[in-house]
């Protein structure tokens, strides 16, 4: 039986290290974690499967110090009493030990759909961010010579930025020196705007950045204005746009305003997420 426990229990460190390793070589990680902790799980992941292996190996093997219950068990019981301080076994089979864990386990991988709800996307991306609030290395000097030699230009002359660059240009103020009435291009899902828009000529462009993990996500804004009727692109959509950048101040906060030249929808960008998975 000790021998039958020492295998079951073995197994469910080798599930544990497999689905592991799984998720280390699947797209479904970089939901969950920022890729520079990916390493980690691949670690857990081949530790766990070692040490699966190796009691494997090893389970014929008596460790050191062992009480010895074969022709010594009388003079065992003898010198200890009936108890000789080794943990000997659990109330729990093996086997109801090893279906608890893997099936739930099991379950969760067959229905969870890996991604945020609609609602909490949305909730997300309804919050105003002040760029400021984020800490960063001191970055060197920024020029519109900076922006000619490290970016790209569209067909027509804009500036093709991330829209994480233009959101954290407002936190800066020697950036937002640079960018303030630049032509630009950058891409984001579409929403629409509740915050700071009086005229309603404003939607949101925004997209979810991970500093750690999951649990630490934010949906970074970016505000664009219309000239006159608002587009009919569906919400939630990817879309590439191009303006003229510029900056607004509100409570002693610095908002980037995209006011836009052209708009157009487009596929979603390899490795971004779609859509919410839910309501």
């Amino acid at each position: 039986m000790k021998k039958f426990e020492h295998i079951v229990y073995s197994i469910g460190v080798l599930a544990w290290g497999l689905i592991l390793i799984w998720f280390y070589q699947s797209d479904l990680l970089t939901q969950y974690l920022d890729d520079k902790f990916h390493i980690y799980v691949l670690i857990g992941g081949l530790v766990a499967m070692v040490l699966a292996v190796f009691n494997l190996c090893t389970q014929d093997s008596k460790a050191a110090g062992c009480c010895d219950h074969g022709d010594h068990e009388e003079e065992h019981e003898h010198e200890h009493g009936d108890d000789c301080g080794h943990e000997h076994g659990s109330d729990m089979h093996p086997m109801m030990a090893l279906i608890l864990l893997l099936l739930p386990l099991g379950a969760a991988l067959a229905v969870t759909q890996h991604g945020f709800t609609v609602k909490h996307e949305m909730a997300l991306s309804d919050k105003d961010v002040d760029a400021s609030s984020f800490s960063f290395v001191d970055l060197p000097p920024f020029t519109i010579e900076t922006l000619e030699d490290t970016r790209s230009k569209s067909a027509d002359g804009a500036f093709q930025l991330n829209l994480l660059e233009l959101f954290f240009s407002a936190g800066d103020v020697e950036q937002e020196k640079v960018m303030n009435g630049l032509y630009v291009e950058t891409e984001g899902k579409l929403r629409d705007e509740q915050n700071r828009n009086p005229d309603g000529k404003r939607m949101r462009l925004y997209r979810l950045f991970m500093t750690c993990c999951a649990a630490d996500t934010k949906a970074i804004p970016l505000s664009i204005e219309f000239d006159g009727e608002l587009p009919d692109i569906s919400h939630n959509s990817w879309v590439r746009v191009a303006g003229i950048i510029s900056y607004e101040r509100k409570d002693g906060v610095v908002y980037p305003v995209l006011k836009v030249k052209s708009i157009k929808s487009i596929p979603v960008p390899e490795g971004e997420w779609s859509e919410g998975v839910g309501k």
